[in-house]
């Protein structure tokens, strides 16, 4: 559907020294829109703050090939292109450790994403005029957005064998990144009164601040003849829920979260 793309990978790993190495790649890649964000169409209820008061919008998420979302400026959707750079170190000091440390980049280009809800009587007159009645408002998905994400991956493995009393091994891992918003691209001619509604304060927050920037994991796995235990720490950092006014913005600590299992065969 959507012509032709090359893509390539270039990955190296030297090791100077036995146990000791130093990897990296370099690739491109895309990802074509998926049926639900061509297609996906609904009709919902949205409080939105108007003057400080919460008001109900009837909103319709429009497919981007509709009559409606045309009538809103929405254009046929494109395929995001990426380029991902990746470099780090692993080594094994011992025979039963090892440990690796990766930095990575990925940068999206024509990043599919919802628009704003575009609503008022202006985009209501903007959509009776096309010959749409009964809906306060519109959104549709869009390649509105260019995002550049920066990480750091760290993975510690070690196991022992404890002779009589078993076997016990532990990985820890731990992960820093941030997606940033680095190009908006401007707002359709019919809106062009809209350009902070395109891809608004909401949305921005949803990708710059909705996930945990930070997450470490913890696990130890003991095996004693049939039995074997598993005990897991997972923390996940804070996040933030970005409201249209920075008055409503919720911040979520940070949290951890323990598994334990138990298996006898």
């Amino acid at each position: 559907d959507f012509g032709n793309t090359t893509t390539g990978k270039l990955a190296m790993r030297w090791e100077p020294i036995k146990h000791y190495a130093l990897r990296g790649s370099l690739s491109n890649g895309f990802r074509a829109p998926s049926l639900g964000q061509e297609y996906f169409s609904t009709t919902s209820t949205n409080f939105i703050a108007v003057n400080g008061v919460a008001t109900p919008f009837d909103i319709r998420t429009f497919p981007v090939t509709s009559p409606e979302a045309q009538a809103l400026g929405a254009k046929p959707l494109r395929p995001e292109a990426s380029t991902n750079l990746g470099v780090g170190i692993a080594m094994q000091p011992t025979p039963n450790v090892s440990f690796t440390t990766d930095y990575y980049k990925i940068s999206i280009q024509h990043r599919i994403v919802l628009s704003g809800n575009f609503t008022g009587s202006a985009i209501e007159t903007l959509l009776q005029n096309a010959g749409f009645t009964g809906v306060n408002g519109g959104r549709f998905f869009t390649n509105a957005i260019n995002t550049r994400t920066e990480g750091v991956d760290v993975v510690l493995q070690a196991g022992k064998n404890m002779g009589y009393a078993g076997t016990l091994r532990f990985t820890g891992g731990y992960n820093h990144n941030y997606t940033h918003v680095t190009r908006v691209d401007a707002t359709p001619p019919q809106l062009a009164a809209f350009q902070a509604v395109l891809f608004d304060r909401t949305q921005k927050g949803l990708t710059e601040v909705a996930q945990p920037h930070d997450n470490l994991r913890l696990s130890g796995d003991w095996e004693y003849k049939k039995l074997g235990v598993v005990l897991g720490e997972s923390w996940f950092g804070a996040v933030t829920g970005v409201a249209t006014t920075a008055a409503n913005d919720q911040t979520y600590s940070a949290k951890w979260l323990t598994d334990l299992s138990l298996s006898y065969p």
